[in-house]
């Protein structure tokens, strides 16, 4: 499925590649100049707070936007580089609206992945704590219960993160779909694409894999080859969205 899904993507590129480029491009230079920008300013200023959470607020639409655009190029609709930003801010209410809709669905996991942090992060302290105390005292009764706890936090975070990635699958076409389906409800979106998703989350895993050698060989482009990359992964998750809704139309 994965090969005739990237054949599908190859041949909807056709024509398409040097506009398909331009728009990740642009998109690499605005997240590459919000990253310089971060780079230098003061890293536990206020100054740095308050951009963090601006750049916090307009990761989403961004995302979003890029998305989108590589959706109405698809549909060989009309769409220039910077798009993506018009794209992602006139829709930043529904952009948002999905994003929460599905960090919501994900509480659980994303909690439990938290309080795994914390044990880890504690054990840490009271080992090097209770290192001290051995040193000077001879004292071990710390060192014990900071392996327990350090053995506790690891396994649920592996347990934590397996299962926020497994769920997060479930709402992997939810832009798509709020794209495709603009009468839907942020929240319809989100739960119609769990629906499409019901026995699809490996194949789509399965899919996003087989990129894992073109990735690779990106990265001894310095990063160009990502140019390239990108409008061929979106396009291929495009063509599998159209797919499973086909099969389940």
């Amino acid at each position: 499925m994965s090969s005739e899904l990237r054949a599908k993507a190859r041949e909807k590129l056709t024509g398409k590649w040097g506009k398909a480029a331009c728009i990740s491009l642009a998109y690499l230079v605005i997240a590459f100049l919000i990253g310089f920008i971060r780079g230098h300013i003061e890293e536990h200023s206020f100054l740095n707070l308050i951009v963090s959470i601006i750049v916090f607020i307009i990761e989403v639409p961004l995302s979003f936007g890029l998305v989108y655009s590589m959706y109405k190029l698809f549909k060989d609709e009309e769409t220039s580089a910077f798009d993506f930003c018009s794209l992602g801010f006139s829709n930043f209410g529904r952009a948002w609206g999905v994003t929460w809709q599905t960090i919501l669905k994900m509480i659980v996991p994303v909690i439990l992945m938290i309080i795994s942090y914390v044990l880890l992060a504690f054990s840490i302290s009271l080992y090097v704590a209770s290192s001290f105390s051995y040193i000077y005292s001879g004292s071990t009764s710390g060192l014990g219960m900071a392996g327990l706890l350090s053995i506790v936090g690891i396994i649920l975070l592996i347990f934590s993160v397996i299962w926020a990635l497994t769920k997060y699958y479930y709402y992997a076409l939810s832009y798509l779909i709020a794209m495709d389906n603009p009468e839907m409800t942020s929240k319809e979106a989100v739960e119609e694409s769990k629906k499409l998703m019901n026995d699809n989350r490996g194949k789509l895993f399965g899919l996003q894999m087989s990129f894992i050698g073109w990735a690779i060989l990106a990265l001894f482009t310095f990063g160009i080859g990502y140019i390239w990359l990108i409008p061929y992964m979106q396009f291929a998750t495009i063509c599998f969205y159209d797919k499973v809704k086909e099969t389940n139309a």
